[in-house]
């Protein structure tokens, strides 16, 4: 894409800002962070730039892709601390853990809009030698930014989904030039790479890995114990059925498996995926028949003996309703469904219980973790159910039948060992960056 191109898409982009702008001002998720995004710096931010000049910036849009570059952050920061970091996040969810586990280790922004006037506030003020971006964020705006003034410029967890690839490639005179902009981008699988050659052509592409993967260390025994204790959960005489990153549907679907579950002692923990759903969901458990429970108001299951709680028609329900501690609680389920998947989304982080060695059961939409699932699949590992209505008996199925969760969740477990080693291998990448850029252009002026 040449600077003539970079304009014209600045002005597409500009309009489309401004026709979204009713929406960004009303809407509370939408407005997170609008004015860093428009490129106005915080006050204290503006106070350390000098320090910040030269630093990496590690950009992963939410909280998936967050979580994935984790791991990278802690590694880069304990071997380079010589390095100030910076993280941005789009989303408000992103934010608010990237605030929680990064804060200590880098300094939090929002991404800005890609138009110049964003961009470039923040490229002035944080002068980065580095940017790194989680998986699929391809700005054609702000990658011009960067190679005009020298700043190195990589991906890391680089995936393009199935669907993606599609659109990506019939535009491929518009994304190819951008994904050249990369000096490297580093990819989770063969098949990813693959994609971004068929897109950019001549870009230079390594296979890393899966960043989640190395990320996804299981919790100790001490701290499953003080899970269960802080809901009030008997591991030894109960079946955890925990429902992550649930979206609409999902929820009514996994209510109602629950309701054809007779054995008193299997529990539900739900988890929506988006926090403004919360209420939504706390609502439905209630018109569902069930008792809610609710971790935000520190709530526990009850004393009451599950028999019992079924006979009279308080059979509770839990409800996970905070960020950030789905992984920890998966370290509780007996059997886990990943969402996304019944609800057309394409699917969350499939590999996460299986840290636990937990079977995991999925919808059939799970376009954006096609490899993974194929993977697990391929070993007998995942349970795919055709829609909500078929959920009950595959869940039913897996709770009676220890052998098979046994076989399915280890299964699963020697896969995630198997692909672990990423971030060692993004580690290098960026190190091999660093170590090749030449000295940043020192002032740039706009015509």
């Amino acid at each position: 894409m040449s600077s003539k191109s970079t304009s014209v898409y600045y002005v597409f982009f500009g309009l489309l800002l401004i026709l979204v702008s009713p929406l960004l001002l009303f809407k509370k998720k939408a407005r997170a962070g609008l004015s860093q995004k428009l490129g106005i710096i915080p006050d204290d931010i503006k106070a350390k730039s000098n320090s910040l000049k030269g630093c990496v910036w590690f950009h992963a849009v939410s909280v998936g892709e967050f979580n994935a570059v984790l791991p990278l952050l802690k590694k880069f920061k304990a071997l380079h601390p010589q390095y100030q970091l910076v993280v941005s996040t789009t989303t408000g969810t992103g934010q608010a853990l990237a605030q929680e586990k990064a804060s200590d280790l880098a300094t939090v922004i929002y991404f800005p809009y890609d138009l110049p006037f964003a961009t470039l506030s923040w490229l002035k003020t944080l002068s980065p030698k580095l940017v790194a971006i989680a998986e699929t964020e391809i700005w054609p705006g702000f990658t011009h930014e960067c190679k005009e003034r020298g700043i190195g410029l990589v991906v890391v967890n680089g995936r393009i989904s199935p669907k993606s690839f599609k659109g990506y490639k019939r535009f491929k005179m518009l994304f190819g030039p951008v994904l050249r902009r990369f000096d490297v981008i580093g990819v989770q699988t063969v098949e990813e790479a693959k994609r971004y050659q068929a897109v950019g052509g001549d870009v230079k592409v390594e296979v890393l890995g899966n960043l989640k993967f190395d990320g996804l260390k299981p919790v100790s025994a001490e701290r499953k114990q003080e899970l269960a204790a802080t809901i009030n959960l008997d591991i030894n005489s109960t079946k955890v059925i925990v429902a992550g990153s649930t979206h609409e549907g999902e929820e009514s679907a996994l209510l109602n498996s629950l309701k054809q579950i007779t054995d008193a002692n299997v529990r539900l923990i739900l988890v929506p995926r988006h926090p403004e759903r919360f209420e939504h969901v706390a609502k439905m458990i209630g018109e569902a028949g069930f008792v809610v429970k609710r971790f935000s108001k520190q709530e526990k299951f009850s004393d009451i003996a599950p028999a019992d709680a079924l006979a009279n028609g308080k059979r509770e329900v839990y409800l996970l309703d905070v960020i950030g501690k789905l992984f920890d609680f998966y370290s509780l389920a007996t059997v886990a469904f990943v969402g996304g998947t019944i609800a057309p989304i394409g699917g969350h982080s499939i590999m996460e219980p299986y840290a636990y060695s937990v079977p995991v059961v999925v919808g059939p939409h799970i376009e954006k973790t096609r490899d993974v699932a194929s993977a697990l699949t391929e070993l007998d590992a995942l349970t795919m159910v055709a829609d909500g209505a078929a959920l009950p008996a595959a869940l039913i199925e897996l709770l009676a039948d220890s052998a098979l969760r046994v076989s399915r969740g280890q299964k699963g477990n020697q896969l995630l060992l198997d692909s672990q080693g990423a971030v060692d291998k993004a580690i290098k990448l960026l190190e091999g960056q660093l170590a090749s850029l030449p000295a940043q252009k020192q002032s740039i002026t706009r015509v």
